[in-house]
């Protein structure tokens, strides 16, 4: 008998008359079966009431629904899951049972569900598309002493799970963790599974057959390579709460070291009698897939072992053909999804994957302004990871599927379908899907489901606070998790200024040179472009605008009570005055910006000339310089006067210079500057030699002495919010 595949991509829920009717359609007698190996021969309707919880129900081929449907099925089951505390009933298997077996009967064959409606284009049956985000195989992992975890971190798992943070935070190596503690239950529990109460000890793992978390030696497995203290064995722990007979049990699985190659695992205490349990841990599948790696050019046919060991090893480009292949053959609807798709996302046609006489796998493309078709290796790289999650989507079905960096090669657009995707067919295939990601577009997408921040070993589920994922929606999930990780935000106008800044304390061998934070914490206040260039566009997407930062600063230090914060900005021509409220600072340049403390005719003058020395086998251009420097200070400083702008010019030095800081107070300098490159390369030929966004390069030619007090007494703010922000060993205690 065949069941007809369902559109509905989420489960349906069923009002208790419906489930009623599915019960007395079916025979009197129903196997039912929890988990593998445990099968009791129950009506289904009583199995449901005496249960009185959740617990999986599967309906035999012989129920009167398929006898009298004259199609034919390779897969007899349909798996119906009961929901107790509202005495529902959700069809969870990616077949609708009810819709495509009764009311395909009663009414009108072939309709099946409307997953954007919601209901059953046939009965009209409300479907309720969450319902399988409460059927989890695994609930949460608990991690001890393992890699980047010290003490016990706990780290919820809803479907999907999405681990986020900064690099080197410890999210691939949660994932890792999840794909050990596998292996551990699988292999203990068929090493031990016939053994005496007495006989249930550790069993021996050797680490290259750890192919999902690659180390040297197995002491890399514990936090901070300490196996012991003194003579005391450290124990490193993973639990994961299994959902098991309608209840989530605590699993943990504890590892010793013994030497460079082996460690033992076993259960603990409270579940190693427990085999019954065991074996259903031991037949969840965890799988760990890591980004698309470059493709190679030919694949050989490799045997499905083999295969796992090279996804384990993260060498998915071996292996992509090989999943399609695997695809194509067991299950060609599946694969005919997979065609569907990509033709929908990349406008393509997949061709079927053959096995050709040299042993490998030939796998094409058609692309429509191309007459042939082409090698799945001259795809880009963002095809080849959405079909690389594609084909072990559909060949790892009823699994825990843990996937690091999916967004990996894909633009924002694809980002979000990729979540989407990946939630959605895994539903399908009765999966659960743990993601690890640096992506914002999906950090947005799994704020209200599922969110743990992983920092320095320290696990935060974010979507259980409602203040936190409240005002991330406001502000922006990267802004909090910089803060967090920093300590301190520093609010300046744009990238430009931090460049600027630094480059002054380096011209003046400030103390604040030597500290400087290379992953500095800013955000940007105002876009300084005009234009829409590249610029403009990175700190767009890096910075924020459109907040001030007492908005800001306001929204993280509410949930950041520690935090420090610094504006340093633009006065503008505005006269603003600078205050301190709270645990923020702001300071406002005198002058109009920061370019108004070095950007000087000479400065610009030395500059040009630096650059165009020996063009010219005398002057090195010297005449055109100064022509186009002096028409553009009489223009734009002295307001076309030519007697003023000779009295500057003939001026002794430091009159000059009081003249020019006067004339220039409410002049924007980094224009100026910007306006004579261009003139320069108008006149020259050529490119401009600096741009608005390079202007800190003039540093070189600024004598040092020549820069205001004021500039010092910046950076000397700059360098007390570095030194009092807080230490990362206590961002954690950051938060309320």
């Amino acid at each position: 008998m065949r069941l007809l595949r369902s559109r509905l991509i989420s489960p349906c829920v069923l009002s208790p008359s419906h489930a009623d009717a599915v019960l007395q359609l079916t025979d009197q007698r129903q196997q039912i079966r929890d988990d593998p190996g445990l099968t009791a021969d129950l009506p289904a309707a009583q199995r449901t009431d005496e249960a009185g919880r959740r617990g999986s129900v599967l309906i035999h081929q012989r129920c009167t629904v398929h006898r009298s449907s004259s199609i034919t099925s390779t897969d007899p089951w349909s798996i119906v899951q009961t929901m107790d505390e509202n005495s529902r009933i959700a069809v969870c298997s990616p077949y609708c049972m009810l819709h495509h077996h009764l009311y395909d009967e009663i009414r009108d064959p072939g309709h099946c569900c409307d997953y954007q409606s919601g209901r059953c284009s046939s009965c009209q049956i409300s479907a309720t598309p969450e319902s399988f985000s409460n059927m989890r195989l695994l609930h949460y992992l608990e991690i001890e002493n393992f890699k980047r975890f010290g003490d016990r971190q706990r780290i919820e798992l809803e479907h999907p799970a999405v681990l986020i943070g900064p690099n080197n935070s410890g999210k691939t190596s949660a994932i890792q963790a999840l794909a050990l503690w596998s292996q551990a239950v699988r292999t203990w529990y068929e090493a031990r599974k016939t053994s005496s109460a007495k006989e249930r000890t550790a069993t021996a793992l050797n680490r290259l057959n750890i192919v999902a978390v690659p180390v040297q030696r197995t002491r890399f497995f514990w936090h901070n390579t300490a196996v012991r203290t003194g003579s005391k064995d450290i124990a490193l722990t993973i639990t994961v709460g299994v959902e098991f007979r309608g209840q989530v049990v605590s699993l943990p699985m504890r590892f010793r070291n013994q030497g460079d190659e082996l460690v033992y695992c076993t259960p603990a205490e409270s579940v190693v009698a427990n085999l019954e349990l065991l074996a259903h841990a031991a037949s969840i599948r965890v799988e760990l897939l890591y980004p698309m790696s470059g493709l190679e050019t030919e694949e050989a046919i490799l045997q499905p072992g083999r295969i796992d060991v090279l996804l384990g090893q993260g060498q998915t480009a071996q292996v992509l053909r090989n999943l399609c292949l695997m695809v194509a053959r067991n299950t060609p609807d599946d694969w005919s999804r997979i065609v569907t798709l990509m033709q929908r996302l990349f406008n393509v046609t997949l061709q079927t994957p053959q096995e050709t006489t040299r042993g490998a796998i030939e796998l094409r493309y058609k692309q429509t302004s191309v007459r042939e078709a082409l090698d799945v290796s001259s795809s880009g790289r963002g095809f080849q990871q959405m079909l690389l999650i594609f084909a072990y989507l559909y060949s790892h079905k009823r699994s825990v599927l843990l996937v690091d960096e999916p967004d990996a090669h894909l633009e924002i657009l694809r980002q979000k379908q990729v979540y989407v995707l990946l939630r959605d067919i895994a539903s399908e295939n009765q999966s659960q899907v743990v993601m690890v990601t640096h992506s914002e577009v999906i950090l947005i997408e799994a704020l209200d489901k599922n969110l743990t921040l992983l920092m320095e070993g320290k696990a935060d589920d974010l979507a259980r606070k409602l203040d936190i994922s409240n005002s991330l929606k406001h502000f922006g999930a990267d802004h909090y998790i910089k803060a967090r990780e920093r300590g301190y935000v520093l609010y300046v106008e744009g990238g430009t200024d931090v460049d600027m800044l630094r480059a002054l304390a380096e011209r003046l061998q400030h103390p604040v040179a030597a500290v400087w934070d290379e992953r500095i914490n800013s955000f940007y206040v105002q876009n300084n472009y005009p234009d829409r260039s590249l610029e403009s566009e990175l700190e767009r997407v890096e910075g924020g605008f459109g907040v001030t930062p007492r908005e800001h600063f306001k929204g993280l230090s509410e949930l950041l009570p520690r935090l420090k914060g610094l504006a340093i900005l633009d006065n503008d021509g505005r006269d603003r005055q600078g205050s301190v409220e709270g645990r923020l600072t702001l300071s406002y340049w005198r002058r109009y910006e920061a370019e108004n403390y070095f950007v000087t005719p000479d400065v610009l003058r030395r500059y040009a000339l630096a650059q165009h020395a020996g063009l010219e086998l005398f002057s090195g251009f010297e005449p055109e310089i100064d022509e186009v420097l002096d028409a553009l200070v009489l223009e734009r400083v002295f307001e076309s006067i030519e007697a003023d702008f000779q009295a500057w010019k003939q001026a002794p030095a430091e009159a000059a210079r009081i003249v020019w800081e006067a004339k220039t107070r409410q002049i924007k300098l980094s224009s100026f500057a910007e306006e004579f490159f261009r003139r320069l390369a108008a006149r020259l030929g050529g490119s401009m030699l600096l741009t608005k966004g390079e202007l800190h390069r003039l540093m070189d030619v600024v004598d040092p002495r020549t820069i205001a007090a004021e500039v010092s007494e910046k950076l000397d703010l700059l360098q007390g919010l570095f030194q009092a922000a807080a230490p990362h060993v206590e961002i954690e205690s950051m938060t309320p």
